[in-house]
């Protein structure tokens, strides 16, 4: 059973989560929703090819991807722009005071959003 579908599905779904959080001012918590829906994307492409889906780490996943699948510089920027985020959006010990909430804008919200759908877009295209 292919479960490609179901992992751009639940992209997607990240992508309106992250809105929803934007929306509400929860700018760190929109970024890491934005990462984790490029690792979804990610995760469809690489359920297609029959390899692994662990981790949450973008770069990771794509070096995997490169091995079958040529992959766009925008991709490979957009990866790079919000990896972190899975750690620097929820990472309270590494802040000199305040939460996430207080190191976080809506421009970095917004970005974070842009560079899921590319990647998004990137999966879609390579998941037919």
């Amino acid at each position: 059973m292919s479960r490609t579908k179901d992992w751009l599905q639940y992209s997607e779904e990240l992508v309106k989560i992250a809105d929803l959080l934007m929306d509400k001012g929860r700018f760190s918590w929109s970024c890491f929703t934005s990462q984790q829906a490029a690792t979804a994307a990610l995760k469809a492409i690489l359920f297609k090819m029959e390899e692994p889906t662990f981790g949450d780490n973008l770069i990771a996943l794509l070096r995997t991807v490169k091995e079958n699948i040529a992959i766009p510089d925008d991709v490979k920027d957009a990866c790079h722009h919000i990896n972190d985020y899975f750690k620097t959006s929820r990472d309270l010990e590494n802040k000199p005071e305040g939460t996430p909430l207080n190191y976080f804008s809506l421009e970095e919200s917004q970005k974070a959003k842009s560079d899921a759908l590319t990647v998004i877009r990137f999966a879609y295209h390579e998941s037919q």
